[in-house]
């Protein structure tokens, strides 16, 4: 794990503004003094008293242990001190070179005064510091924490004086730091973890944070908190390298959801129950128990008795957490590879763990067989060994869940063979070029009107998921481009290939391009020409074969005769689904 992600929170500060100013009460990690003074080199007591070190305020803001420093603490404390009843209440950001100090300042102006003599409490701000090259979606989730943890410590301080109690007790730390000789002079910052339960909470948020990516306590043993950063516990526990350059990745993997999407838990089901909280609500609970690599989350809304839109909620919750992955619902024509991140090392833990698991199999020899893309009705344990598909299938999701395996996806892509031409224009192209282009067949994109057909299944003759009874098969809403009415009596038949050329969905084609699809045999058949431009939207590598069998309603051996008529314009790619 590089020390970019395990490292990528600095310090915390705990700042407050009152009666006697603003008040830098608790940071950590915090400057070690020198204790070795035998190396110390002698000062020159004739010397000008430099006051800053500009150069290192320049270069070491953040040292490479993580120590914030190039800045006093009497600074920190005024920038990071907010007295405005303008500016509590809201998000703090604040950028100072390449440090950014990202809090939730909150005012205490409603808060009863708890009748004792001398520093009263203003507002106070717990700070996180970042590097400045941290993006949003990260700034936003340290944003989220700073608020629950400064409304709960507003709410505590409420209820029973905590915050005031707990900054009582490191004043009185710097009091007694402060009055000790030079010679014992020591961090206040080491006695105040020692004496505060607020700076010990502070500490375990910060290494708990940094090495995990998880934040669970309780304010002053009342108030629950639990936070997770999603990107760290998805690197920490895959090394997926795309989530710590892009971290918004997982954002848009949960709006790309679809319902002929399935869900793989990462945990057993008994171990993520007892893992829930008391007040959990009882339908992430039923989808848990539900939970099938082999359905999809339409399917698992029928049996959890659950809508659709719960399911997605609760979905994106558990990915959210990194309790669960988004995959395709497992089925023969499934196409696996090994993952490039995957641990194939012989002697490896899960090498062990696999044999425990399925006895007389070999994990790496499992894992040959995905050295390259490889369709799972393919695998030489489901063609060599009848019978033997169920235990192939538990094998494969055991090694989805341990991210051996990533899962590919076909997609359809237009690549005419067009060549430029020296010579005149043919005639069938200037007959496209001249047609009018008055009829608008196709109007709009691939969006489907919201309707009650959105709990239709994907009608693939090879899924699994069709053996399930009691399943709910509707007609999925008329996608678009799947209306073709013209007034073909109006125009002979060899006409209306090049009528149909003229339309919305071939707008942005040249003549070249056009003729190359009236040159293909299939494109004589009127029934093969409108099934191929009801589908064109789509043959521009964005939509994987089983998404645009589920939005159009039709069986993978319907897609598959289609791009072999067309294959002198049509090919196949294979790769990653976005949103898996």
């Amino acid at each position: 794990m590089s020390e970019e992600v395990s490292q990528e929170l600095k310090a915390i500060i705990f700042v407050t503004s009152g009666t006697r100013g603003d008040r830098l009460l608790f940071k950590y990690p915090w400057e070690r003094q020198q204790t070795d003074t035998s190396k110390a080199i002698p000062r020159n007591p004739y010397a000008v008293k430099v006051t800053e070190d500009f150069q290192r305020r320049k270069d070491h803001i953040i040292t490479k242990q993580g120590v914030l420093a190039g800045l006093s603490d009497e600074t920190k404390a005024h920038l990071l001190g907010v007295k405005s009843s303008l500016l509590c209440g809201k998000v703090f950001d604040l950028k100072i070179e390449e440090v950014r100090f990202v809090g939730f300042p909150v005012l205490l102006d409603d808060v009863p005064d708890s009748g004792k003599s001398g520093h009263k409490i203003l507002s106070f701000n717990i700070a996180f510091v970042l590097q400045a090259t941290h993006g949003p979606w990260i700034v936003s989730c340290y944003q989220d924490l700073a608020k629950q943890l400064t409304v709960a410590l507003k709410h505590e301080e409420k209820r029973c004086h905590y915050l005031s109690t707990q900054a009582k007790i490191m004043t009185t730390v710097f009091d007694e730091v402060a009055s000790l000789p030079e010679d014992m002079l020591t961090s206040p910052f080491e006695t105040i973890i020692e004496k505060s339960e607020l700076a010990k909470q502070l500490q375990q948020i910060y290494d708990n944070l940094n090495s995990q990516g998880l934040a669970h306590f309780y304010v002053n043993s009342w108030i629950e908190i639990n936070f997770c950063l999603p990107h760290k516990l998805h690197y920490l526990q895959a090394g997926y390298k795309s989530f710590k350059k892009q971290p918004e990745f997982i954002q848009k993997s949960l709006k790309s959801l679809r319902p002929y999407h399935g869900i793989l838990l990462l945990q057993s089901d008994s171990v993520l129950l007892e893992s829930l909280p008391v007040d959990c609500t009882p339908a992430l609970s039923r989808l848990i128990q539900v939970a099938n690599p082999l359905r999809s989350l339409q399917m698992l809304a029928l049996e959890a008795d659950l809508s659709l839109f719960q399911v997605f909620q609760l979905v994106c919750h558990l990915v959210y957490w990194a309790k669960a992955v988004i995959i395709y619902p497992l089925c023969e024509t499934n196409i696996y590879v090994l993952s490039p991140s995957a641990n194939t090392h012989v002697s490896s833990k899960l090498v062990e763990d696999f044999t425990q698991q399925f006895p007389g199999k070999s994990l790496p020899v499992e894992l040959a067989e995905f050295s390259f893309p490889t369709q799972l009705r393919q695998t030489q344990t489901a063609v060599n060994q009848p019978g033997s598909t169920d235990l192939k299938v538990r094998m494969v999701v055991w090694m989805l869940q341990r991210h051996l395996l990533i899962q590919l996806h076909q997609y359809i892509i237009f690549v005419p063979p067009v060549r430029r031409r020296k010579h005149k224009v043919s005639d069938e192209t200037a007959k496209v070029q001249i047609l009018a282009d008055d009829w608008s067949i196709f109007e709009g994109g691939l969006q489907r009107s919201p309707s009650f057909s959105d709990a239709a299944s994907v009608t693939s003759d090879e899924s699994i998921t069709l053996s399930t009874p009691g399943m709910l098969v509707a007609q999925l809403s008329k996608s678009p481009s799947s209306e073709f009415t013209t007034e073909s009596s109006l125009v002979s038949e060899e006409n209306k290939m090049y009528w149909m050329m003229q339309e919305s969905v071939f707008a942005n084609l040249t003549a070249e391009e056009k003729e190359c699809i009236i040159n293909v045999p299939a494109a004589k058949n009127l029934d093969d020409l409108r099934m191929f431009a009801r589908l064109f939207p789509y043959f521009g590598g964005r939509n994987h074969i089983e998404e645009i069998m589920y939005f159009e309603n039709l069986r993978r051996s319907q897609l598959i005769t289609l791009i072999e008529k067309f294959k002198d314009v049509l090919i196949l790619c294979t790769y990653q689904d976005p949103a898996s």
